[in-house]
């Protein structure tokens, strides 16, 4: 077998060269890359892990920062307080009643799964008496029978009413708990609560392995340690990690490697603590050597692959050379199969050439005259092209104007009527030269893409017969809205033919700032478009707040308010499109995190809608879409609301038209009503009242469309005891009072 590709003159080795040369230089970049990766990689890592530690810190914060505040509200609790007081004036001895009333307030706070509690003690001096989740025991039998521990006996509780500080979270120690049925060790961290002025404790201990496990997930195997201020260690994943381990953290360094561990800190000034992990260093090498050998297989298996397909596809293309050459050597124009088209253009054309090459060389044999010479010439000359409309145009010395017809094509309406937009286009612009040449005869009309028409007309032409003409022509295309809608651009006058790019360019511009109207639109100049629309910062916040908690209904009236307001300003079809595209683009990151692929989907689908946008109702459509789409793909995968939100969205959506609170709320479910307040902001995204308004506008919203009741009376039944906050609230979310929106939604039931 022989290889051509040695022979440097071949086209066969021309092109494997060029490919190896490609090959060549991107293995230089793949190199390079590889260099530069190994170098920013572990930065990445121990960047990814430093972001951890916050992550985690900042969860350990938000606890204690709620067990503080359910410590504060146990204590001040009317049944804890009332309990105190008749201990203190009987000298311990109790009502039981009074003291079942704690416990229940005990049970409800320590079976509640969010605070991650093994028990709630209230500690009481009179008495010496201990209220937990099980019922009211001795301190002293509490502390060396059923809690038991080496740092925490009764006399470090019974001590703890001499000390200054309200608040105080104890470091964590092992507790060998007996209960009546089992008996078991398990880690806690005690905090308390006691005011100076009173002679009563809540103690709360936590469960720390539970918390470790929740906070840094259960197969995390770094090392974990919380330091208060003082030196004193609060908690310990292992004891493999020990303060004098720690090293000093110099110059502002959030991490720092000491023998073959690399520790991080985060600190908390308001709490005084101190969040501290370990990281092995072979764990970040082994990923880094990791990578780098991944990275470097999959470099050499494309250079591999690249180099075969570069010498499949070299012998591919020189095969038909090497048949057309041979064709021409035998002087038989046999026609070769081949895939590329070019390849069989030129075949065929060679072989018409040789045909008509042999019969004239057979033609000058037999007559070899001076006429037979000139016939021949003749023959040559005949070899050319129909262009005359184009040599017409490409001659034009004097002053032109342009029109470009863009064609707008409703891919909905044209496909359920069985029609193909080719032939559509052909049958308008077959229209328009009809139409434009009836009143300039010297006119040329043209098509340049399937959705673009061009009109070249003399400027002694133009004036008032092309005015009539558009306006004639928009009136006959609007007829036929349902299916395309065509933006009519007339350009300025021009000199002549030389200038046709800078025309055309000027008409397609002009097309770019079609406003978004359900009709045909003749731009005759440019119009003045306002800057690149943009939500602001606190607006784009709301909204992707709303949209991460699956508020579909919020986002949907928030983008209804913004693309009106948008068309107020004069809007194009070009900006609202590249707005909708940014919305698209920030949906899609926030499925990225679900990962089934939802995101980039989504993304390719509602891009290809953008573009068959051409109206407000269509954006608003194609808003509500995406929103209703997005909403259902975040509630399928959202992790199970707790219980507080399951009920409070459902006494909101039954009890919208009660006089509902957020303090009615808090006392149903025994908890401060600014915790309640921040727990419903955390969980979804929105405020109580933002909840509950968007509830009572979407009923009202029924009514107003369905019914005849007056607004008077709808404000009554969707809970508002004043028409003007009725009025005030439903035009803040739907940008309209409700007597326009309820002209509005009649008009288009009519």
């Amino acid at each position: 077998m022989k290889w051509p590709i040695v022979n440097r003159k071949t086209l066969l080795f021309r092109m494997f060269a060029s490919f190896l040369s490609i090959i060549l230089m991107f293995s230089v970049f793949n190199v390079l890359s590889i260099f530069l990766f190994n170098r920013g990689v572990q930065h990445e890592v121990i960047q990814y892990n430093r972001l951890m530690l916050n992550n985690t810190a900042e969860l350990y914060r938000a606890h204690f920062e709620r067990i503080r505040t359910m410590l504060f509200e146990t204590y001040r609790n009317g049944h804890v307080v009332g309990f105190y007081r008749q201990l203190a004036r009987t000298g311990g001895i109790f009502e039981p009643g009074k003291a079942s009333e704690v416990l229940k307030v005990v049970r409800a706070e320590a079976f509640n799964p969010m605070y991650y509690l093994n028990n709630l003690l209230i500690y009481y001096g009179p008495g010496s008496l201990i209220v937990d989740k099980e019922g009211t025991v001795d301190s002293e039998m509490m502390f060396s029978r059923f809690y038991t521990s080496r740092r925490y006996p009764f006399s470090y509780w019974k001590r703890q009413s001499d000390r200054s500080d309200n608040y105080v979270l104890h470091p964590n120690e092992t507790f060998k708990i007996n209960d009546l049925s089992v008996s078991y060790s398990a880690q806690l961290i005690p905090f308390s609560f006691r005011m100076p002025s009173s002679d009563y404790m809540v103690i709360a201990l936590l469960d720390a392995r539970l918390l470790h496990q929740t906070f840094f997930g259960e197969d995390d195997d770094r090392l974990f340690m919380i330091v208060r201020e003082d030196g004193t260690p609060v908690y310990r994943s292992s004891g493999a990690l020990s303060l004098s381990d720690i090293p000093a953290f110099e110059g502002g360094k959030e991490y720092a490697l000491a023998g073959d561990r690399y520790y991080f800190a985060e600190k908390d000034p308001a709490a005084g603590l101190t969040y501290i992990t370990a990281v092995p260093s072979a764990d970040i090498a082994s990923r880094v050597r990791n990578a780098s050998l991944t990275l470097l297989v999959v470099f050499v298996v494309s250079v591999v692959i690249c180099m075969l397909a570069s010498l499949y596809f070299s012998r591919k293309i020189n095969r038909p050379v090497k048949q057309m050459i041979a064709s021409l050597l035998r002087r038989d124009p046999v026609k070769v199969p081949s895939p590329i088209q070019e390849f069989d253009l030129i075949q065929r054309n060679i072989g018409e050439l040789m045909k008509e090459q042999e019969a004239i060389r057979k033609e000058l044999l037999g007559k070899r005259t001076l006429l037979t010479s000139f016939g021949y010439i003749n023959k040559l000359k005949a070899i050319t092209s129909d262009i005359n409309e184009w040599k017409d145009i490409a001659g034009i010395d004097e002053p032109f104007v342009l029109v470009l017809y863009q064609l707008h094509f409703k891919s909905q309406s044209v496909s359920a009527s069985q029609l193909k937009t080719d032939r559509m286009a052909y049958y308008i612009r077959e229209y328009i030269h009809v139409v434009i040449s009836e009143r300039m005869p010297s006119s040329h009309t043209f098509q340049i893409e399937n959705n673009q028409i061009l009109s070249l007309i003399r400027s002694e032409e133009a004036g008032g017969a092309l005015e009539e003409a558009l306006e004639s022509l928009k009136t006959i295309l609007d007829r036929d809205k349902a299916y395309l809608l065509v933006t009519i651009a007339v350009s300025s006058v021009y000199d002549g033919s030389a200038q046709f790019n800078s025309a055309y360019r000027e008409v397609l511009h002009m097309a770019q700032q079609a406003r978004p109207l359900d009709e045909s639109q003749l731009l005759r100049a440019h119009r003045a478009v306002p800057d690149l629309l943009l939500l602001t910062v606190p607006e784009e916040q709301e909204l992707y707040a709303n949209l991460q908690a699956g508020n579909r209904s919020y986002c949907i009236s928030f983008m209804e308010r913004a693309l009106d307001r948008m068309d107020k300003k004069g809007a194009s079809i070009q900006q609202l499109r590249e707005f909708a595209g940014g919305v698209i683009a920030k949906a899609a990151k926030i499925l990225e995190p679900f990962g089934t692929g939802a995101d980039a989907s989504m993304r390719l689908r509602y891009v290809e809608h953008m573009g068959e946008c051409f109206t407000l109702d269509q954006f608003n459509q194609l808003f509500e879409r995406l929103f209703s789409d997005a909403a259902t793909i975040i509630q399928a995968n959202k992790e199970k609301r707790d219980s507080t939100i399951s009920l409070v969205m459902e006494m909101i959506e039954n009890r919208y038209a009660d006089d509902l609170s957020l303090d009615l709320l808090a006392d149903k479910l025994n908890l401060s009503a600014a915790y309640l307040s921040v727990y419903i902001k955390e969980k979804t995204g929105a405020n109580f009242s933002d909840h509950l308004n968007a509830v009572r506008v979407r009923k009202a919203k029924e009514l107003l469309s369905g019914t005849a009741l007056s607004v008077q009376e709808i404000s009554v039944r969707i809970g508002y005891r004043n028409v003007t906050s009725f009025n005030r609230m439903f035009k803040k979310i739907t940008g309209i009072p409700p007597g326009e929106y309820r002209k509005k939604e009649w008009l288009k039931a009519e």
